[in-house]
């Protein structure tokens, strides 16, 4: 771990990459053939356009959706994910103001897709930008990595309130970016942010 305390945790997905629609696109596109037709897999079922849970959205069992983000982490897919919106120009200044970016994603095992996201990163952000990857499994749960930051009272971005609340519980100060998907929780100490330039004021001050 670079020795400073002007380091950040963050997530990807989410807070530095766009991922809900990018995988609802890629799952649009997903297709089989029947009777020597190709036919559209999946659609997107009326009035759930905007559902965070990807089986309600897709109308399909929760092994099925798990099935295919896993596939979706894993693809090629990984090398195109969009950046959220003003995250580019304010991590780029936060880094040129001393700051270094530790991510911490639930990806993938899959080596090759590991290196096309660190890639995208790079190519986006910078090639010095983020160090010490952490690249989970699809779906695992962060408390592993996050607890060797236990007590350093450094700042850890993220969009799961969950993961936000076991930062909080380490000792970490957490900052959750804002997604319809996580309106439901509050606590005093979880800072809330619409995008990364109110984390630079936070971070600045």
């Amino acid at each position: 771990m670079p020795q400073s305390n002007r380091i950040i945790l963050t997530d990807v997905d989410g807070v530095l990459l766009e991922w809900e629609n990018h995988f609802t696109q890629w799952m649009l596109k997903r297709s089989h053939f029947v009777r020597r037709k190709r036919r559209q897999t999946y659609r997107l079922l009326k009035n759930k356009q905007s559902e965070y849970a990807m089986e309600k959205r897709f109308g399909v069992s929760k092994t099925t959706i798990q099935k295919e983000i896993r596939e979706f982490n894993r693809s090629a897919w990984m090398g195109t994910q969009p950046p959220l919106p003003q995250a580019v120009t304010y991590v780029k200044l936060l880094h040129a103001e001393g700051w270094t970016f530790i991510p911490i994603t639930s990806q993938t095992s899959d080596v090759p897709a590991q290196l096309l996201r660190k890639r995208l990163l790079s190519d986006l952000f910078g090639e010095h930008v983020f160090q010490n990857y952490f690249i989970l499994e699809t779906g695992d749960d962060k408390f592993s990595v996050l607890e060797e930051f236990k007590n350093t009272g450094l700042y850890w971005v993220e969009d799961k309130w969950e993961n936000a609340m076991t930062g909080y519980k380490l000792g970490l100060k957490p900052l959750l970016i804002n997604h319809g998907y996580n309106q439901h929780h509050s606590h005093p100490k979880i800072k809330r942010v619409n995008n990364w330039k109110q984390i630079h004021k936070i971070v600045s001050n």
